[in-house]
């Protein structure tokens, strides 16, 4: 898509957001990271593999029940 066409947005704007979506001083947890502050996040993370390997280890080998 070029600068020049507009893209269909599929999201909400702030003013037809609920209350506790919308951010501010009372919740900022609603306003997004600052630019380049959330690079790299999602590719950091441990896979499935080594998160199942540490959940076992804290909390022993699972216990078959019948």
């Amino acid at each position: 898509m070029s600068e020049h066409e507009t893209e269909k947005s599929t999201g909400v704007p702030d003013e037809q957001l609920p209350p506790d979506l919308v951010p501010g001083e009372e919740n900022p947890l609603a306003e997004g990271l600052p630019d380049g502050e959330g690079e790299g996040l999602l590719e950091e993370g441990k896979d499935a593999e080594e998160m199942a390997d540490r959940r076992e280890k804290a909390s022993g080998p699972a216990e078959e029940t019948e």
